[in-house]
């Protein structure tokens, strides 16, 4: 395969990994749930997954074979297919049966977690800082797909679940494609620019869901008012 074409397929990845940091920022911005967000974020998913199955198919292709890019591609692809897919899985609290392929994303992150975590250690037994990144992203990773498939064999008892994993999926996804940005231009050096965009993004995450969770608790407490 020549090294033109490998070339395109790299810029062609960074195309859409840039539009990907636009669009997906509105929908983070904006409210969730009106036509914008809608918009946005199916934008957002299909750039964002093209952009990272060609970093998975470029780190494969020869002379530039990658297993840390290639991993990384995976947990990229994982949280947004798996942000995207809990809306079709709502009514699991209701008892709605997963059919089995709901199990392969999971299971795929699953192995591959591992595969991360014991590449991570070799790195980092051999002072390179990219273990500690893959160790951290294949605990969050490892951890989300023991979640969803615990999610999938019990039935959830919050009928809100989908919006929580929702949230979670999609923003992880975008914090992905903030961190390839901020390493690759190296706006801030060294690990700090793998993880800080996680911290900053695993904060927004959690209030989001405080405050979604705290509307619930507040809709539930008028009506039981209502009711006398």
């Amino acid at each position: 395969m020549s090294e033109n074409f490998i070339r395109i397929l790299i810029y062609t990845h960074a195309t859409f990994g840039g539009i990907s940091l636009l669009v997906g920022l509105i929908a983070l911005i904006v409210t969730k749930g009106n036509n914008l967000h809608r918009i946005a974020g199916k934008i957002f998913y299909y750039c964002m997954l093209t952009g990272a199955s060609l970093a998975i198919i470029i780190s494969l292709l020869p002379k530039h074979e990658n297993p840390f890019l290639f991993s990384i591609g995976i947990f990229s692809c994982y949280m947004i297919l798996s942000g995207r897919r809990i809306l079709h899985l709502k009514k699991l609290f209701k008892g709605q049966q997963p059919a089995m392929k709901e199990f392969f994303l999971p299971g795929l992150m699953l192995i591959t977690g591992i595969g991360m975590l014991a590449y991570g250690i070799n790195l980092n037994s051999n002072s390179n800082n990219n273990g500690i990144v893959l160790i951290v992203f294949a605990c969050i990773g490892s951890s989300m797909a023991l979640r969803d498939i615990h999610m999938l064999r019990t039935k959830p008892t919050d009928k809100k679940f989908w919006l929580y994993q929702h949230i979670s999926k999609m923003t992880g996804g975008y914090i992905a494609a903030v961190t390839a940005f901020v390493v690759v231009n190296e706006f801030i050096p060294g690990i700090y620019g793998w993880l800080s965009p996680t911290v900053i993004g695993t904060i927004y995450i959690v209030y989001h869901q405080m405050l979604f969770r705290k509307k619930g608790e507040n809709i539930l407490a008028e009506r039981k008012i209502e009711n006398g």
